[in-house]
């Protein structure tokens, strides 16, 4: 299952039309190998990733295989084997988040901003730039300036935009992780534990440090991508706040996840970044909680 979901975006190009389902599925590559391990042993997942790799291996190639160890398997192996440790769906999944955002940052070092550039210098992005310039209400030099400024901000946060991605891939199957654990109401892993995702302290400290260091000469890129990274875990921390709190007003799932989703669209995301990033201070799910009225006593109670 978890090589048949890394090969599905492959059938876009046959089936444009199924592109963005079938991206969105891939993402979930790791899924089974987090499954097999909180619901086995640590040998088991092994033996599942060693038949994934084999079957990518045989139906696209070694390649595909080697790519799909590093951007689910290895990743799925450690953050799965914290998991069960700790019986902890974010301390496993921030244990893998962490193993793969090493990883795209060593590529990021090894190969430089070369692949961006060619992805922003490509004919399918240039159409796309093309596009957006002759709906801009500006003239056709004033959108050459600003699409190179685009693509010299892509290339700047080039490296941040890599832990983003490594991030999002992470964040999408612990959701639907958290999910298959709530589902199975296992004893060991704490009820509804996304929705109380709090980050340490030292966060905000990196968040200020970054902030900090745009004032000193020449640390400006290393400032940027420092604060886009920290405002990406801060928008976890408001999607977990957001989402506690729909949890309280909203018995449907589908409403819940239609506000989520919306959320996200527009400005919206900006405040969530502020939402999680005060929530270390003022901690508003604790508020919530407090807030409750206390149950009625019962007469057993009283007896």
């Amino acid at each position: 299952m978890a090589g048949g979901l890394f090969l599905l975006p492959r059938l876009a190009a046959g089936a444009p039309a199924l592109a963005l389902p079938l991206g969105v599925a891939g993402l979930f590559a790791a899924l089974p190998l987090l499954v097999v391990r909180i619901s086995g042993r640590f040998t088991q997942a092994a033996q599942a990733f060693a038949v994934a790799f084999l079957f990518i291996s045989l139906v696209e190639s070694t390649e595909g295989a080697v790519g799909f160890a590093l951007l689910f398997g290895l990743w799925a192996l450690l953050g799965g084997e914290v998991m069960v440790r700790r019986k902890s769906v974010i301390v496993g999944c921030a244990a893998g988040f962490a193993a793969l955002a090493v990883e795209a940052l060593a590529t990021v070092f090894s190969e430089g901003t070369a692949p961006i550039e060619a992805t922003l210098r490509s004919p399918q992005v240039q159409t796309a730039f093309d596009q957006w310039a002759a709906q801009a209400p500006m003239g056709p030099a004033e959108a050459k300036t600003a699409i190179e400024q685009v693509r010299s901000g892509i290339v700047a946060l080039y490296p941040s935009l890599t832990v983003i991605s490594a991030g999002a891939m992470v964040a999408f199957n612990a959701i639907a992780l958290g999910r298959f654990v709530s589902f199975r109401q296992s004893p060991s892993y704490p009820v509804g534990e996304l929705r109380m995702l709090r980050w340490p302290l030292a966060l905000v400290a990196g968040f200020v440090l970054s902030g900090a260091m745009l004032l000193a000469p020449g640390l400006d890129l290393v400032a940027w991508n420092g604060l886009v990274i920290t405002m990406f875990l801060f928008l976890l921390q408001g999607l977990s706040v957001l989402s506690f709190g729909l949890a309280r007003l909203f018995s449907s799932e589908l409403m819940r996840t239609f506000f989520l989703v919306a959320s996200l669209l527009g400005p919206w995301a900006i405040f969530l970044c502020l939402l999680g990033l005060f929530d270390q201070w003022i901690d508003f799910r604790s508020r919530f909680q407090s807030s409750d009225a206390p149950a009625a006593p019962t007469n057993q109670n009283l007896q």
